[in-house]
């Protein structure tokens, strides 16, 4: 299982989508894309990152990491982002965090039960 992390910048998605797609079409699809660094709306470049991998049939996951300080603080302290005391938004940044490993578990869970299933 690959994470791939996507920064929904112009430069980087052309080059990250074509690449995904041909790891595709050789039949690995045992990766998915993790939005990081998302702007809050009303910016819409997340939603569009999102909007061509998934026309581009590359797996996403549904959670998201926001473009949040709490993240920088986080990694300048070298403490996980749940441990941060002076930033409103460290619970949002964990909670992101939290819900793209539960995605990721739940996703894992279902490919053994159909290597299990495939015996």
């Amino acid at each position: 299982m690959l994470v791939v992390p996507a920064k929904p910048e112009s430069t980087a998605t052309d080059g990250l989508t074509s690449t995904l797609a041909k790891r595709r079409e050789c039949g690995n699809d045992h990766y998915r894309v993790l939005l990081t660094k998302v702007p809050p709306k009303p910016r819409t470049e997340g939603e569009q990152l999102r909007a061509s991998l998934v026309e581009n049939d590359i797996p996403v996951l549904r959670a998201e990491m926001p473009l949040l300080v709490a993240f920088h603080k986080a990694s300048a302290e070298d403490i996980p982002v749940s441990d941060v005391t002076d930033d409103r938004n460290a619970a949002r940044a964990w909670a992101a965090y939290a819900s793209a490993g539960k995605e990721l578990i739940k996703w894992l869970k279902s490919q053994k039960a159909k290597a299990n299933t495939a015996q």
